[in-house]
């Protein structure tokens, strides 16, 4: 097996050890990428070394995920995570930073932005939940799983979950993805080592996955129909989960929307499929927006092209 791509790093916060990655300069503008279910920071370290000489980059595990080490008595709701990840980058110095979410982490992106629009000079969003679209089928499942007794400890202790992931056409990871040769074994295997770890890394994911609920989306949209600093929205053309339709609303609704990119020919993952392509379009929004001494173009000269997946993965 190769060696990570990226060593965790840990910060202590009222919230709990938050593990996550971090790539760039400190002399670079800081810029927060938040993951979804069932990934984690993991899912952004081809992105973050693209951009890791034009940004400073920080990706945290959510609660519940990764390998983060939330305190006893925190909660998973997008609310909580939305404050977590308000106090990480508060523990890591800094007040303001850019903001980039996929998938469920868009939830707590979206709170964050809507309630602390301040903080959040330049946004991102880019596959992720919305509104009411969510939870996706395929989380439904797995809470509906996870309420039976026992069922969950017994499908675990079997392997079941990681044999339908890896071997089968029914893994919802590789509907993910529009060409299904570029997530391999090892990164679904990441992705879920976590959860299959242990039974305490188990009951964190029970947890987040059990908080999971659109009324936080919902009930973020007024704020985020004021949002005005810089937005972009990013989909993927083929997303299995999540139509780009969302993002075309998501670009409607706020107010600071400049762009709404729609990248052909990849699925839901696209950190898996087209990680460099996404980090140059998004990128150059970002240096446009954070590095006021610089223009966009600067992303492609400061820029270093990312590491084929072999070597990173």
């Amino acid at each position: 097996m190769s060696s990570p791509a990226l060593d965790k790093k840990f910060v202590s916060t009222s919230f709990g050890d938050i593990a996550y990655l971090e790539t760039g300069s400190s002399e670079k503008p800081p810029v927060l990428f938040v993951h979804g279910i069932p990934t984690s920071s993991y899912l952004w370290r081809h992105p973050m070394r693209f951009l890791q000489n034009a940004l400073h980059c920080y990706a945290p595990d959510l609660m519940g995920l990764g390998d983060t080490r939330p305190a006893a008595s925190t909660r998973f709701d997008m609310e909580a995570q939305a404050e977590m990840l308000g106090s990480f980058m508060t523990a890591l110095g800094h007040e303001e930073f850019g903001l980039v979410c996929h998938d469920q982490g868009g939830a707590a992106a979206q709170i964050l932005a809507g309630r602390f629009p301040d903080r959040v000079r330049a946004f991102v969003l880019t596959d992720c939940v919305c509104y009411d679209n969510w939870p996706v089928p395929a989380i439904l499942r797995l809470q509906r799983l996870t309420r039976i007794p026992f069922l969950p400890k017994i499908l675990a202790a079997l392997g079941v979950l990681e044999w339908i992931e890896l071997f089968t056409p029914f893994s919802n990871f590789r509907r993910g993805v529009h060409d299904r040769s570029k997530l391999s074994n090892e990164s679904i295997r990441e992705y879920l080592r976590p959860m299959s770890s242990s039974g305490e890394g188990q009951e964190r994911f029970e947890r987040f996955l059990m908080a999971g609920h659109p009324r936080y989306t919902e009930l973020i949209v007024p704020d985020l129909k004021k949002f005005t600093n810089p937005t972009m929205v990013i989909w993927a053309g083929d997303d299995y989960y999540l139509s780009p339709s969302w993002g075309r609303r998501l670009y409607e609704d706020i107010p600071g929307a400049e762009r709404f990119e729609l990248v052909p020919f990849c699925g839901h993952f696209w950190q898996e499929e087209r990680p460099s392509e996404f980090s140059s379009i998004f990128g150059e929004f970002l240096v446009a927006h954070l590095v006021k001494e610089s223009s966009a173009a600067e992303i492609q000269e400061e820029s270093s092209p990312p590491p084929s997946i072999s070597e990173v993965a």
